[in-house]
């Protein structure tokens, strides 16, 4: 599909916006990898995630975040991609003192990753409020791994596909489920589900759901709308039998909304 010229030729729009050169649109790579899936409970592929449970807690209300390694030498800057108490955009820049603490400028309501920009980590990188979990960057990795990802206010994902790869072989009497999980934080006016107009306020649900071995690929034809403030989560876990390794691929376009400001 041709979008507008850019020196003098037509080119795709998916390159357009992976080139940042369509207003509005933004490409989102969502990433998580655990060697630690087990088959106690579904849960999203990130940092924290156990054999006997994935759960991961969100922050109850927006906090500062302390960012430490487990290495002296880890001296690096990591940006902070999150989202404020409303769920608008904040992130911010950390430069990184070993194992000394650095506390944030910003309070976080949600976390939707962390980068270092200057290297790679020597030690394991945490994202705390006191004891309590929010992100990780193992050693040597330089982002967080994490299957999830909290939509902005003021704009809409459109996720185009879902990949996800597991450990466990084609001979093998075991298999992986993988769930996608939606929280709507927002109540939605006039969404539209299967031709029909629908309204809801804040819940859950489960969006879809699926039993795979080795590899399991989603490609949606039409891509599929995620509102503002809507927590989303990639679940994985085993029918029986663990640890098993998986890793899960999800992206799309994140695009500003009607009458939002650039």
């Amino acid at each position: 599909m041709p979008s507008v010229t850019v020196q003098g030729a037509y080119e795709p729009f998916d390159l357009q916006v992976g080139r940042t050169q369509i207003a509005g649109h933004t490409n989102v790579q969502i990433f998580g990898y655990s060697a630690a899936v087990g088959s106690t409970a579904l849960g999203p592929l990130w940092e924290g995630l156990t054999s006997s449970g994935g759960n991961y807690v969100y922050p109850g209300s927006a906090l500062q975040m302390t960012l430490v390694s487990t290495n002296n030498a880890d001296t690096q800057t990591v940006q902070v991609q999150g989202l404020d108490a409303n769920y608008n955009l904040l992130s911010e820049y950390v430069v990184l003192t070993g194992t000394t603490g650095v506390t944030t400028v910003n309070s976080y309501f949600r976390i939707n990753g962390l980068y270092i920009t200057n290297g790679i980590n020597a030690g394991t990188i945490t994202c705390k409020n006191s004891t309590n979990l929010y992100a990780q960057i193992n050693a040597g990795i330089g982002q967080t791994q994490m299957s999830l990802y909290t939509v902005p206010n003021g704009y809409t994902f459109y996720l185009t596909y879902v990949q996800a790869d597991s450990s466990i072989g084609f001979t093998s009497s075991n298999y992986m489920i993988f769930s996608e999980y939606n929280k709507f934080n927002n109540s939605v006016t006039g969404d539209n589900q299967n031709g029909y107009i629908i309204n809801y306020g804040g819940n859950s649900t489960l969006l879809s759901q699926s039993p795979f071995v080795q590899t399991l690929n989603i490609p949606y034809i039409i891509p599929l709308a995620h509102t503002g403030g809507t927590d989303i989560q990639f679940q994985v876990k085993a029918n029986t039998g663990s640890p098993f390794s998986a890793g899960l691929f999800a992206g799309g376009y994140l695009i500003k909304n009607d009458g939002q400001s650039a």
